[in-house]
């Protein structure tokens, strides 16, 4: 494809003149960012925005048209600094939406963008307390900040930065309650032990995600309820990230873990099969260091699924405490290479939480997944925000770039 996208490839009947574009992972791989931008990019698109994605992970070596919005591959820059600034004059772009972590953007991209016309408006992960010096700065080039949490939203507000609360969202008919008996025994899995889920990219050495925590506290739990069992939904072998299968055998819990085959996860999991995993779980565990949002809450709560995480940073917005689930107690901070801090939960609070959870009433616990998926549902889900939060905010911006 040697041309410019000419405005006539946009159908006629398509009202929207602002020409959008999306740097973030291709919405067919498996990160977090990338299954939002599966859900509203289809919904921009339907309302009539000519739009592409810059998938800086995902799609290499050209220029491919799919359901009618335009994907660009990476180029050279390792988050999409340099494909933004080249695709974005191929694509005539108006207004550049980075999802994802804005750190590791060079600002001279960004300074750039603005250059050729471009107006740059992250949506941004806050994922520190406070919010680190590298991510403010970066922000003060931005014509717009969209934040995607409530705790992110009240971050930046604090430190005299406006900024336009879109959550992220999650799609309630498919992440619903369905048959636990049925999917573990279809699974392979134990039908009668309590199983503890988690759902969490394993990277780094120390884990953000706390795997280690998260195992220390099983140990205890399983030495005194024995019918009880751990689920990872996460690439157990993942170079530099924690040695999950070691540490289990190291702490002899290796015959009580399952976990989701490498292969199947990173290219065979539907979302109707996420749905179903979360499913096998009777709590899901998500005790993060840190997290810009945290979107395995909102998908297991909708499932009816009890959660117990971090009171820190995004995580504590999405869990009503003693209603949805539990947060646990931070032990102390950490600094990190961001220059601001990140938490260290309590792991015996971690335990306690566990044990309160496995203690309770049937009845109890099937109320506390009811009230999860409520709130769920009255705060993300995809058509409400979309209709709430998307819609307004991409109309008024039209207006206000393109005029009347």
């Amino acid at each position: 494809m040697s041309e410019d996208i000419k405005t006539e490839d946009i159908k006629e009947e398509d009202k929207r003149r602002m020409r959008i574009m999306i740097n973030t992972n291709a919405p067919w791989s498996p990160s977090g960012y990338a299954q939002q931008a599966r859900q509203f990019m289809p919904l921009i698109r339907n309302e009539g925005y000519p739009l592409a994605c810059s998938a800086f992970y995902g799609l290499k070596g050209g220029i491919i048209n799919l359901d009618g919005i335009w994907f660009y591959p990476k180029i050279m820059d390792l988050y999409g600094g340099d494909a933004m600034i080249n695709h974005s004059k191929h694509f005539k772009t108006d207004i550049m939406i980075t999802l994802q972590d804005i750190w590791t953007l060079d600002p001279k991209y960004l300074k750039e963008l603005a250059r050729q016309g471009v107006k740059w408006i992250p949506i941004v992960p806050i994922d520190h307390e406070p919010v680190p010096p590298a991510i403010f700065e970066r922000l003060k080039l931005a014509y717009r900040v969209i934040s995607y949490s409530p705790f992110g939203y009240r971050e930046l507000k604090r430190n005299g930065m406006h900024s336009t609360y879109i959550p992220h969202t999650i799609e309630t008919d498919i992440f619903k309650k369905l048959d636990k008996q049925d999917i573990r025994k279809k699974a392979g899995l134990p039908e009668n032990k309590f199983i503890f889920g988690m759902v969490a990219a394993n990277k780094d050495n120390p884990p953000r995600k706390n795997f280690d925590i998260v195992m220390n506290a099983f140990k205890k739990f399983h030495d005194k309820h024995p019918d009880s069992a751990l689920y990872f939904h996460t690439l157990l072998g993942q170079s530099g990230g924690f040695p999950i299968k070691e540490y289990a055998k190291h702490i002899g819990i290796d015959d009580c873990i399952y976990h989701t085959d490498s292969y199947e996860m990173l290219y065979l999991t539907s979302h109707e099969d996420m749905a179903k995993i979360y499913n096998a779980f009777d709590v899901l565990l998500i005790p993060s260091q840190n997290e810009g949002f945290g979107v395995p809450i909102i998908e297991a709560s909708s499932c009816e699924l009890p959660v117990i995480t971090t009171d820190f940073t995004a995580m504590r917005d999405l869990v009503i405490d003693g209603e949805t689930g539990y947060k646990i107690k931070v032990a102390g901070t950490r600094f990190s290479p961001l220059a601001s801090n990140v938490a260290i939960p309590d792991t015996e609070d971690l335990y306690d939480k566990m044990c309160k959870l496995y203690e309770m009433e049937h009845e109890e616990r099937e109320a506390m997944g009811k009230a999860g998926r409520k709130y769920i549902q009255e705060n993300f889900d995809l058509d409400l925000v979309y209709k709430k939060h998307w819609k307004p905010f991409l109309e008024k911006l039209e207006k206000e770039v393109l005029g009347d």
